[in-house]
């Protein structure tokens, strides 16, 4: 009968949609926990760049902890080749991460991300098949380094296309936090591949995450790219445009300078507290865990609740809590005291590598978001080279003094560096018309140094 056929298909279509309430139900229920317990609300396209970033952070920083110990057990490399693999990556890796933040401007986004994971774990997956071939196995760690750069930019630059300026602290500190949660969850996963099948697992397992990687990617991220005339800039004007343009020069050294002090941290104090501190590795390890604990549950909280701080303030407090600090080491070196400096650490680099990412991407025009974030990546992986050879060399020809009185100082000059380029982009602000390093040749509007 009609009647029945109509109820048939009305009962038909609660059954087929159940499925995708529950679905509904349980997003929501996962949406509501991440905002409970990190504090972050969920936008679409940047909930997206956020599980890119947890899920790569998961990979390749968890590749990155472990491939020192895998060159000396499954090549039988010495400390003397592992070093000189190190320093070749340090060195290759920021002229990488511009390149790609360029080729990201030209040719958008989302092909510079996946081709740089996609390529990083083929060459993960292939150190597999290296067997004890030294040389072809730290060729391919380089190699992977390398290639891993360009899509990092490429990440940074989506926030800056996606996201309006006086929001973007808010949205540095969301990819910030999923980061974090990736290096935090990646390590004991890794542990698990290891007991199961060893380094061949381990090598699989990673390789896996990348490839998962560059499928969200290319299922969610938007291209990013600028409008198609501006977008097509050579790399000789590009690098005109971005070489004059005295506030983002200056940013770089503040970014250069900052991230040595945040590399202090991360290399150097770990060394001293062990060799000089006599304290065990075991309670190093965790004091450490208090950082990235402290970055997963206030880092966008915090973000939010300075939003209404001027940018010269964060920044200037947030690199005055990084590495002043350090000067407590010089009273003693209880436990308490490194306690101490492990937290306020904490809350200093949380406020300030949003603050500098945002005033980065609010002074480059549209059309090469790529480029200035670029730069800002370069920067970062150029500290991670400089500070621990700086530092491990001032701790062994002048002791421990001379390093925390020298990582005070940088913080100090990376202050002021930002606090000259804040000044120049107000003022490039207050007068539209006036010539600029990008202006009239590029088409650039006026950097915006707002906070929501």
């Amino acid at each position: 009968m009609p009647g029945n056929d109509d109820e048939n298909r009305i009962d038909r279509a609660v059954v087929d949609a159940e499925p995708a309430r529950e679905q509904s139900r349980a997003s929501r229920i996962l949406i509501a926990c991440v905002r409970v317990v990190l504090g972050m609300e969920w936008e679409p396209v940047l909930g997206r760049a956020a599980v890119i970033t947890l899920v790569s952070g998961a990979a390749f920083a968890t590749f990155w902890s472990y491939v020192g110990i895998w060159a000396i057990k499954a090549l039988e490399a010495t400390p003397s080749q592992l070093s000189l693999t190190f320093l070749a990556n340090a060195v290759l890796s920021p002229p990488a991460a511009w390149i790609g933040g360029y080729l990201s401007d030209r040719h958008g986004r989302k092909p510079v991300l996946v081709c740089s994971t996609g390529l990083q774990s083929l060459l993960i997956l292939s150190l597999w098949l290296t067997g004890h071939h030294i040389w072809w196995g730290l060729g391919l760690v380089v190699t992977a380094g390398v290639v891993w750069a360009p899509g990092r930019s490429a990440i940074n630059a989506v926030v800056a296309d996606v996201v309006p300026p006086g929001r973007r602290d808010q949205a540095y500190a969301t990819l910030r936090t999923a980061n974090n949660l990736g290096v935090v969850a990646g390590p004991p996963c890794a542990a698990l591949l290891l007991v199961v099948g060893g380094w061949p697992a381990f090598l699989v397992g990673i390789a896996l995450l990348g490839a998962l990687t560059c499928l969200l990617a290319v299922r969610f991220l938007p291209g990013g790219r600028g409008a198609r005339k501006e977008a097509e800039l050579g790399l000789a004007t590009t690098l005109r445009v971005v070489g004059v343009d005295r506030p983002f020069l200056l940013l770089l050294l503040a970014t250069l300078l900052g991230f040595m002090v945040y590399m202090s941290f991360e290399t150097v104090l770990p060394v001293v507290a062990v060799s000089s501190f006599h304290m065990a590795p075991a309670t190093w390890g965790l004091l450490y865990a208090v950082n990235p604990v402290l970055v997963l549950l206030l880092q966008i909280r915090l973000t939010r609740w300075t939003s209404a701080w001027p940018p010269v303030l964060t920044l200037t407090v947030g690199v005055l809590l990084m590495g002043p600090p350090f000067l407590l080491l010089l009273m003693g070196s209880p436990t308490a005291t490194i306690t101490l400096v492990v937290i306020v650490f904490a809350f200093g680099e949380m406020l300030w590598v949003p603050t500098i990412q945002t005033l980065i991407s609010g002074l480059a025009p549209s059309h090469l978001h790529g480029a200035y974030m670029g730069g800002y990546t370069s920067s970062q992986l150029l500290a991670w080279m400089i500070a621990p050879m700086t530092g491990l060399q001032l701790h062994d020809v002048l002791g421990d003094r001379a390093i925390w009185l020298f990582f005070a100082g940088l913080s100090v000059v990376s202050v002021a560096s930002g606090l000259v380029a804040v000044r120049g982009m107000s003022r490039r602000a207050a007068d539209p018309g006036a010539p600029s390093a990008t202006g009239n040749s590029a088409g650039v509007a006026p950097a915006d140094t707002s906070r929501s």
